[in-house]
């Protein structure tokens, strides 16, 4: 499908350079659905591992839309452009107010430049609506309409802040025992974020034998640069630690979202976690309109965390999806 309204010419696609980097910040700052993660300081604290391969569309001098995406650099599939393999989800982030026949010339137009820089298909899981100010599904829509395939969906659970909050018997019970054990939550000082580390990557190593996916080093410098948009939240039982929640948040796309959870085996017994989330719920809920607990299903076989949706779903929140698609980038006919 091509422009229904707008002329193709009248826009253009550009490859991003650094020299881009204010503009494409400014942009991302003021947009529809584009995340702080989306922001320069946040997206090239790895760029050593990734051969970035962004664009900006153009109309005239405005800048309408940015699109993220890279490749790995010791990737197997090079011809493989992927939004974004360094972030959750990536693509097409807009300013406000575009209408579907407009996206439609950036789609194309951005295709065009994909095959002329020798990609051959799309990975892309684009911005969930629940990062989203101004939530759009166009861009599924395009995908489906050119043939993409869906190659994995993720469960998301989410809360909406905006309503009356209806909590568990399960998770009340939980918050009981917190209150018996004298759990104490508060937001994290820099000295807390060591100690935290070191529960998290022994309860991965334990529960799933895996490492967390930022090392300390990197969560201290993007909560560094990247100011009011990272928060650390821990739970005490006396001088002991017993559980942390890290938070990424957005006050203009209106959403916070649980990154990292864990507990010690103390802090699961005592409740500590969910005291924790309660907690959010209540200190998140004047500032934030969604509050994200992440996704629910495991990543090697797509299957339902059932234990750790329950837990979500017993704090009220709904599942939503995350998708992943894969689009052919055939030559135009």
């Amino acid at each position: 499908m091509k422009s229904l309204l707008l002329p193709p010419h009248t826009m253009r696609v550009e490859t991003y350079t650094p020299s881009h980097a204010a503009t494409w910040d400014a942009l991302v700052a003021t947009s529809a659905n584009g995340p702080f993660l989306f922001a320069r300081s946040f997206m090239d604290y790895h760029q050593d591992r990734f051969t970035d391969h962004s664009w900006l569309l153009w109309q005239g001098t405005k800048l309408r839309a940015i699109f993220a995406a890279a490749v790995a650099r010791d990737t197997l599939a090079p011809a493989t452009l992927v939004a974004h393999p360094g972030l959750t989800y990536g693509g097409l982030v807009t300013v406000p107010g575009v209408k579907y026949a407009e996206l439609v010339v950036m789609l194309d137009l951005l295709r065009a430049a994909w095959q002329a820089a020798g990609f051959q298909q799309l990975l892309i899981k684009p911005v969930p609506r629940v990062f989203s100010r101004q939530p759009s599904e166009s861009l599924l829509f395009w995908l489906h309409q050119q043939g993409a395939v869906l190659q994995a969906r993720e469960l998301i659970a989410v809360l909406d802040l905006t309503q009356p909050i209806r909590i568990g018997t399960w998770r009340r019970g939980n918050l009981r025992k917190a209150r018996r054990h004298g759990v104490v939550v508060q937001q994290a000082t820099g000295h807390d974020y060591a100690p935290y580390w070191q529960l998290l990557t022994a309860n991965l190593l334990t529960t799933y034998g895996c490492q967390p996916v930022h090392t300390l080093a990197e969560i201290s410098g993007l909560r560094d640069r990247n100011p009011g948009h990272l928060e650390l939240w821990v739970a005490y039982v006396g001088e002991e630690m017993v559980a942390g929640v890290l938070v990424f948040q957005d006050v203009r796309q209106g959403f916070a979202h649980t990154q990292y959870i864990a507990g010690s085996p103390r802090g699961k017994q005592v409740g500590a976690v969910d005291a924790i989330l309660a907690h959010l719920i209540r200190e998140k809920s004047a500032g934030f309109k969604r509050l994200s607990f992440g996704t629910s299903t495991k990543q090697d076989t797509g299957l339902v965390n059932a234990g750790l949706l329950n837990q979500k779903e017993g704090f009220g929140a709904a599942t939503e999806v995350l998708d992943t698609y894969l689009l052919p980038l055939r030559v135009a006919e």
